[in-house]
């Protein structure tokens, strides 16, 4: 009798166990909703309305810069509609300027170029036609940073970091790379298979295997492991050793620790990875411990405001998160993992994928409108770099737009425009370099540096409010300003106190003198009485 119940009881075990993973599917959130939640956290968080655009002005100022870069492409591969035309307006920009400098986007880290070549394709832009250089050549993204940038640079200058995501951008439209290329896509995967380590996993400095860098090498080589692309290499081995490894790696809760700090991200590029390779993240036994899926492990961080922290305990490796607090990083990577989700769910490319006959909700750049010229009109005759998203967005969708009557006397206004702005936040970087050139270290500050400081205060005050804002470490100069004021006062008191005291002593000495002379006198009155009196 107690084997048949036993016997009974193993076979539900095995039916409720081949069925749990159906479950957490069909009782899943829906990865839209979960996206919408970041949206609108990010939204609050950059100071735009609700029913307003994420990429709002205020954004926009983070194009170029990874702060910024991300959230449009998990955006885009959502198919939300927003402000791409603004975001490639300002992107361009910043390439171009950055493209003046010696360095251009980066003298170091690859990886600049791919974020950025990731962000121009989700805004519906042409990352190998992307502005113009200095000498008006137009900028190849593609080929200064992926398959030519060790012609400057190694693309691993930074480490695999740099193979890694050289390649994932080199694929975002399956480019093809010239015959001179400097590395080709084989160079790439060698490289990275090349520091595959023995239990299936990448580490940075070739240790430990991290589940981040892992996940993302398994996104590097999806295309690769499928066949998709054609290589000589044991692309397929090398990636299930990697799923192995991130099995192994997963926690309990369905989450990961990376340098020893368990958070979301990790876990937001295991499902990336696993999306990549067309696996059900929500559904493969190897990705469910304990009855947790990997979106289970990544809503353990997911926040009342709906954003997502990146970690219940401080990470000495991301010091600028909160323990418990929705965090950007967290956020856009989050974002991007949902985005990755939803386009398996729904029959899509893989989210790194840009090619055109996929519709990616990105918008396309609108002609110049009469609203526009309402907006050039209006602009305020004292210009600030409040008005820098606004002047380069209209300019860059006027030199887009069909010629039409007005339009010479509209460019001259936004580039004159865009002049003064330029050279406004070209006074706000000279303020700060001065500022970090001259008042530090503090203990040496002394009355020959009150010249200095003073004009400091005169330049900062010559700005506009917004524009002193941008100047940083103003406490510092506030507290030299006090400082050089305190040793002058000080230098007052001292020169006073001993003016005081030399006049207190002339006195002195005046008043002795005076005193001995009338001695002096009366003492020769004396005499001359005693003479007197005596020859009398």
């Amino acid at each position: 009798m107690m084997k048949h119940i036993a016997a009974g009881l193993i076979c539900l075990v095995l039916f409720f166990g081949l069925i749990s993973p159906v479950s957490a599917a069909e009782d899943a959130p829906d990865p839209l909703s979960i996206a919408q939640g970041i949206i609108d956290w990010k939204k609050s968080d950059v100071g735009s309305s609700p029913d307003g655009d994420l990429l709002c002005d205020a954004f926009l100022e983070l194009a170029g810069s990874t702060a910024g870069d991300w959230y449009p492409v998990g955006l885009s591969r959502l198919g939300k509609t927003d402000n791409y035309a603004g975001y490639l307006a300002v992107l361009r920009d910043r390439v171009e300027e950055r493209y003046r400098q010696p360095g251009k986007l980066s003298a170091a880290k690859a990886t600049e170029w791919h974020r950025i070549i990731l962000a121009v394709l989700a805004a519906g832009g042409d990352p190998t036609a992307f502005g113009r250089d200095e000498n008006g050549q137009p900028i190849n993204l593609v080929a200064d940073g992926a398959y030519d940038r060790g012609k400057t640079t190694p693309l691993g200058r930074q480490g695999i970091n740099g193979w890694i995501w050289g390649l994932i951008a080199l694929d975002g439209k399956r480019y093809e790379t010239p015959a001179d290329a400097h590395d080709t896509r084989e160079d790439m995967i060698g490289e990275i298979l090349s520091r595959q380590l023995p239990d299936g996993g990448w580490s940075l400095g070739g240790g430990v295997s991290d589940p981040d860098l892992t996940a993302m090498a398994v996104q590097a080589l999806a295309p690769y492991e499928n066949g998709e692309i054609a290589v000589g290499q044991d692309v397929h081995g090398a990636v299930d050793r990697a799923l192995v490894c991130l099995s192994d790696l997963q926690l309990p809760t369905g989450d990961f620790k990376s340098w020893g700090t368990q958070n979301a991200e990790s876990t937001d590029q295991v499902i990336i990875a696993l999306c990549s390779l067309g696996i059900d993240p929500l559904t493969d036994p190897r990705f469910i411990k304990n009855g947790s899926t990997l979106l289970d492990g990544v809503l353990r961080y997911r926040q009342p405001d709906g954003g997502f922290a990146h970690s219940f305990e401080y990470d000495p490796e991301n010091p600028t998160a909160r323990p418990g607090e929705s965090n950007s990083m967290a956020g856009e990577q989050t974002l991007l993992a949902m985005a990755a989700l939803w386009r398996q769910q729904n029959g899509m490319r893989t989210l790194y994928d840009f090619r055109p006959e996929e519709g990616t909700g990105s918008g396309e750049a609108a002609y110049f409108s009469d609203e526009d010229k309402q907006t050039v009109d209006a602009l305020p005759q004292n210009l600030t770099t409040e008005q820098y998203v606004t002047v380069t967005t209209l300019l860059d969708r006027l030199e887009q737009s069909p010629d039409f009557a007005e339009k010479e006397a509209y460019r001259q206004k936004l580039t004159a425009a865009k002049e003064t702005i330029e050279a406004i936040q070209e006074e706000i970087d000279s303020l700060n370099a001065r500022i970090r050139e001259k008042l530090y270290p503090f203990e040496r500050i002394s009355l020959r540096d009150r010249k200095t400081v003073n004009a400091i205060l005169a330049r900062y005050d010559a700005l506009a409010e917004y524009d002193r804002a941008k100047i940083e470490h103003w406490e510092d100069v506030i507290k030299a300003k006090t400082q050089i004021d305190g040793l002058l006062r000080g230098l007052v008191i001292g020169v006073v106190l001993g003016t005081v005291a030399v006049l207190l002593a002339v006195s002195l000495i005046c008043r002795i003198r005076q005193k001995k002379r009338r001695r002096a006198r009366e003492m020769e009155e004396l005499a001359a009485r005693f003479s007197e009196e005596n020859g009398a």
